[in-house]
C-alpha cells in the first residue's frame, strides 16, 4: 500500500511539474518586473491580457498624471513606467529601461515593427521605482493613437526567454517586457469618427488568423469594421466565416453583438495591413470600451488594441 501511494504521489508531482509556470531566470529577491495587467504579480509566463499594461502611463507634462492620457501629436509627451520588485526583494538592481512605439494594431514583429523612443538608466530599490522617458514630439504618431513597448534590460535580471519576432509572446514570457496599446476616441452625435487598426503577421511565413472584436462596455451607437478590398477578398476566398457582424457595405461590417469574429484572414509573411473602425451615434453616448485582437491558427494571442470611447479625462 505504501509503495502504491508513493507511486501515486510521484505521478502527481510529475504532472504538477509539467504544468507549473517556468521559473524566472532571476531569483525573486533580485527580480524586477512590469505588470502586463492588474492581476500580474511577475510570474513568467503571465496570464490574462498582455497589451494594456497598467504600469505604462502617458502624461502631457513631466509631472505624473492620475490616469494615462492620449498623447498630443507634435509636442513632447512624457511616459512613466513603474518598475516593481517582488516580496522579499534584496538590494538595488541596476539596468536601463528602453521605450518603443508602433502604429496601433496587433501582430507587430520584434524588433522591425517598433520605433525607438528613448532609454533611461535606473537603479531599482526593493520598493520599486518609476522611470520617466520624454517622448519627443517629432516622434509622436497621430491622430490620437499609440502603441508602447517597455523593456527592462539588466545584466543582474536577464530575460528568462530569448526574444523572438512575436512581441506578444515576448511580453507574456518575460516580466521585463510590457506593452500598452490604447486609442482614445471622442464620439459626438452625428459626427462619425474613423480610427485605424493595423492587422499584422509577425512571422515570415504566410498565415491565417482570426480577428476578435469584443465590447466589455458596449457603445451606445454603431461600430463598423472596414476590412478593405484586399483583406475582404482573401477572407471570402478562405470561406468568409464570421460571427456577430452584419455586412453593410462591400468591405464594411457592423457589429451586431458584444462579441464578434472573422476567421480565415490570410496575411503574407511580415505583412501589416491597415483597416479601420468607425464609431457613430445619434445621441449623447457615455463611456464605452472595445477590444480588437488577433489569434493565430493555434489560438495564440498575437496582440491587439483597446479603444476607450468617450472616456472621462
Amino acid at each position: 500500500m505504501k509503495a502504491k501511494l508513493a507511486m501515486v504521489l510521484a505521478g502527481l508531482l510529475a504532472i504538477a511539474t509539467l504544468i507549473a509556470p517556468a521559473a524566472s531566470a532571476t531569483p525573486y529577491q533580485r527580480d524586477v518586473f512590469v505588470r502586463d495587467n492588474v492581476s500580474d504579480v511577475g510570474n513568467e509566463p503571465s496570464t490574462g491580457s498582455i497589451y494594456y499594461s497598467p504600469d505604462i502611463k502617458v502624461c502631457h507634462t513631466p509631472v505624473p498624471c492620475a490616469v494615462s492620457q492620449n498623447p498630443i501629436v507634435g509636442v513632447n509627451n512624457y511616459v512613466f513606467v513603474n518598475l516593481r520588485r517582488k516580496a522579499g526583494a534584496i538590494g538595488n538592481i541596476d539596468g536601463a529601461l528602453y521605450l518603443y512605439r508602433s502604429n496601433l494594431g496587433g501582430g507587430t514583429a520584434w524588433p522591425g515593427g517598433w520605433t525607438f523612443i528613448g532609454v533611461s538608466g535606473a537603479s531599482v530599490p526593493v520598493a520599486g521605482t518609476t522611470v520617466m522617458i520624454t517622448w519627443n514630439g517629432a516622434n509622436v504618431p497621430g491622430p490620437a493613437h499609440f502603441c508602447l513597448l517597455a523593456r527592462w534590460v539588466s545584466n543582474a535580471d536577464p530575460m528568462t526567454f530569448a526574444e523572438g519576432p512575436n512581441t506578444q509572446l515576448n511580453a507574456q514570457r518575460n516580466n521585463n517586457i510590457a506593452w500598452r496599446n490604447v486609442d482614445s476616441v471622442r464620439v459626438r452625435p452625428f459626427e462619425p469618427v474613423k480610427v485605424p487598426y493595423t492587422i499584422g503577421n509577425p512571422d515570415r511565413a504566410d498565415a491565417r488568423q482570426a480577428l476578435l472584436i469584443e465590447a466589455p462596455r458596449p457603445f451606445a451607437g454603431t461600430v463598423t469594421f472596414d476590412l478593405g478590398q484586399e483583406l475582404t477578398a482573401r477572407w471570402k476566398a478562405a470561406g468568409g466565416r464570421a460571427a456577430g457582424v452584419k455586412q453593410v457595405g462591400e468591405t464594411q461590417f457592423q457589429l451586431a453583438d458584444t462579441k464578434a469574429r472573422f476567421d480565415g484572414i490570410v496575411l503574407k509573411g511580415e505583412e501589416r495591413v491597415e483597416t479601420a473602425l468607425t464609431f457613430a451615434t445619434d445621441r449623447e453616448a457615455g463611456p464605452a470600451e472595445l477590444h480588437v485582437r488577433q489569434l493565430d491558427a493555434q489560438g495564440a494571442d498575437l496582440g491587439g488594441a483597446q479603444y476607450l470611447i468617450n472616456e472621462k479625462d
